[in-house]
């Protein structure tokens, strides 16, 4: 009675132990058996490979656009830089007018008035000069044209503005030069 209780257990056991699953990890010797025969393991690694390949599309596809976006961001960055520059001789080209336009030597009380007036229009390119300036400055410490494109585009459009005044007051700085000479 004893041996039957022992085979009963044992059998009991091992059929436990037989029970079937697509899962490698389970089902036992049979399980497992029973998985390579049908295809079901397989379809398990089919299924692991392809999830596999999507995601390292995605890794590639997201590290394709990094390198797009960080080459924008230096673009934009060697931009800033060259409309500081371009500010900076603006700067300089102002002051050597202005260094000119002190020398004249005025021959009429109007050629005074025209000489007053330009000296105060060069104060005033001077102050939006440094007023450009700061701005400039503060959007390379925000993270550069990147950071705010629109205020990038204003300071391009105010840059132009200044360059055309600067023209303007380089042409009427040569005809009082040429008037009082």
């Amino acid at each position: 009675m004893y041996r039957k209780l022992v085979i009963t257990i044992v059998l009991a056991a091992a059929l436990t132990a037989c029970a079937v699953s697509n899962d490698p990890r389970q089902g036992g010797l049979f399980g497992g058996l029973h998985g390579l025969s049908s295809g079901a393991y397989d379809d398990r690694i089919r299924d692991r490979q392809d999830e596999l390949d999507r995601q390292q599309t995605y890794n590639q596809e997201l590290k394709e656009q990094s390198e797009t976006l960080e080459s924008e961001v230096q673009l934009r960055d060697y931009q800033l830089t060259l409309e500081q520059q371009r500010v900076a001789r603006l700067e300089r080209d102002l002051l050597n007018l202005e260094s000119d336009i002190n020398q004249l030597k005025a021959k009429s009380d109007k050629q005074k008035t025209e000489i007053t007036t330009l000296q105060h229009k060069i104060k005033v390119q001077k102050q939006k000069l440094k007023t450009q300036q700061s701005a400039l400055a503060e959007l390379d410490r925000a993270g550069g044209s990147a950071a705010d494109p629109e205020r990038y585009r204003v300071l391009m459009q105010e840059r132009d503005n200044l360059t055309v005044e600067y023209k303007k007051l380089l042409e009427n700085s040569k005809n009082l030069s040429n008037a009082t000479n």
